[in-house]
């Protein structure tokens, strides 16, 4: 009796172990009760042991990198990038793959840049606000050539009145905007005239690579044939060359037009901490008389490589930290 009784007591605990397995809470459900601010931050910080180990723990540290970026924590933002598996290159890696590569100041090609093209298309690391300064930088110049769009993968479809009350909002506008550097982005472009584009598409894999894509037609081209547009997403989306299943291939086949993708994620910012990760385009910036964003240029094959789908590589200078963790970001092409 007592070997049974110990059986179904075992059997009762196993199954409350399944149930509240099942029933742990994601931390993006967490998050989202305090509006994915600091308060946010903080209950996750102390849910460490709930989640570490358990199914969420990649989604655990990927939020915790995004909401650390957001209350100007970048060095931390970095490591929980680092934690939850983002893959960063190193030297050697660096020197294998772009050992023919020459230095061009972007400076000396970002005229030509806007001038030859339509549409522009630069990728983030969404927990490294960096690119998203860098997209600032161009906002002026691209306007004064004729660019009246800026489409960003954040913004919420649901916000319908942005362009016409050209305020950004906490927790309305977008995901990713409720980052300062981000908001500032979008309220920039907004004070120089610029018509916001919300992209996202339904579904996953490729289904939203093709639907954003569609939005990006619908909702520019075939309302402005003629338009102009920058464009910032996220990570490889906007890959263009064939046999990238990524919505930068399907806009150019929906749309007809080839858009300049720039990979500004490849040679991620280590802000200066781990050696293994300094990455040999820093010291070619470095020794410019103007630190600036430059582009790879492959002086044997003629080419600007890129291992990921896109037209070229833009490697951004190391930040470097005012007190420790306030980036020293600029306007590069001031």
């Amino acid at each position: 009796m007592k070997k049974i009784y110990f059986l179904l007591l075992l059997s009762a605990l196993t199954f409350q172990s399944a149930v509240a397995q099942n029933e742990q809470p994601n931390p993006y459900q967490v998050a989202k009760e305090d509006g994915y601010g600091y308060r946010s931050l903080i209950k996750l910080l102390d849910m460490d042991s709930t989640f570490i180990g358990s199914k969420f723990e990649h989604s655990y540290h990927d939020l915790l990198a995004i909401l650390y970026s957001r209350v100007g924590r970048y060095k931390e933002a970095r490591r929980e990038a680092e934690a939850c598996g983002t893959q960063f290159l190193d030297n050697m890696r660096f020197k294998n793959s772009f050992k023919d590569v020459k230095a061009i100041p972007l400076s000396e090609m970002m005229d030509s840049i806007i001038a030859n093209n339509r549409v522009i298309m630069m990728n983030e690391r969404h927990f490294n606000p960096h690119s998203r300064a860098f997209v600032i930088s161009w906002l002026e110049k691209c306007y004064e050539n004729g660019y009246r769009y800026l489409a960003a993968e954040t913004l919420f479809a649901k916000d319908s009145l942005l362009n016409e009350r050209r305020m950004v909002l906490l927790g309305e506008t977008g995901f990713y905007s409720d980052e300062p550097v981000y908001g500032d982005m979008l309220r920039t472009a907004l004070n120089l005239g610029y018509t916001l584009v919300p992209y996202e598409g339904d579904g996953f894999g490729v289904d939203r690579e093709v639907n954003e894509a569609k939005n990006l037609v619908e909702r520019i081209i075939s309302q402005d044939p003629e338009a102009k547009f920058l464009l910032l997403g996220g990570f490889g989306h906007i890959a263009d060359r064939n046999g990238w299943y990524t919505m930068g291939r399907y806009f150019k086949e929906q749309s007809g037009i080839d858009p300049f993708t720039m990979q500004c994620t490849f040679f991620d910012d280590p802000y200066g901490e781990t050696d293994s990760l300094q990455t040999v385009y820093y010291d070619l910036i470095d020794a410019m008389p103007n630190r600036e964003p430059i582009l790879l240029y492959d002086t044997v094959k003629h080419i600007y490589p890129c291992t990921s789908g896109m037209d070229v590589t833009c490697c951004l200078p190391r930040t470097r930290f005012i007190e420790d963790n306030i980036p020293n970001w600029k306007l590069y092409n001031d």
